[in-house]
């Protein structure tokens, strides 16, 4: 039920944004800047990925992220969580780390619910989420194929059934085709 309610509920505010302000830009508060050094290899994504890992412990701002190198002397650092962001930047050439946080609104707490990866992350929590939304989804396939059965197995339903399982395999191959 939870997840079924977090689905909706987001999905209602992914398609109505204005009405809950998440197109406005929130503002970046400054955590800290400090003289840093660590050396960064610029050769594959995974090697960002981890020299970004070892930033984030340094700093003590373990869990999930992305991380992407623009130029040689930059590093970006995206650490998130369902109610907020920080960014950290570091100059490779200068030795400097900036951090910047930015909160996120309920609303958008809710959004990033909808849109979290569990698997690729590193932390317990992060995967735990993953195997959460897998069981979810394999409990709505489970629960759609047992409505389907019982349907079938009531024949004095099976017009009405048939009629509403129609209609909505229709409506969504319609949607499916014009959108």
């Amino acid at each position: 039920m939870p997840w079924l309610l977090m689905y909706g509920l987001s999905s209602f505010i992914i398609i109505h944004e204005s009405w809950f302000k998440s197109d406005k830009e929130r503002s970046w508060e400054p955590l800290f800047e400090k003289h840093y050094s660590r050396p960064v290899k610029a050769a594959t994504a995974t090697d960002v990925r981890t020299t970004a890992q070892q930033i984030l412990k340094d700093c003590n701002l373990e869990g999930a992220f992305w991380a992407d190198q623009p130029t040689p002397d930059t590093l970006n650092i995206n650490r998130f969580t369902f109610w907020g962001s920080t960014r950290l930047t570091y100059s490779i050439k200068d030795q400097r780390l900036k951090a910047e946080r930015q909160s996120t609104p309920a609303s958008q707490a809710v959004v990033r619910m909808h849109f979290r990866g569990g698997y690729g992350q590193p932390t317990f929590w992060n995967q735990f989420w993953g195997l959460l939304v897998d069981l979810a989804c394999v409990g709505i396939v489970v629960w759609t194929a047992s409505g389907l059965i019982m349907w079938w197995r009531l024949p004095r339903l099976r017009a009405w059934g048939a009629l509403a399982v129609g209609g909505g395999v229709l409506s969504f191959l319609l949607l499916i085709w014009r959108l």
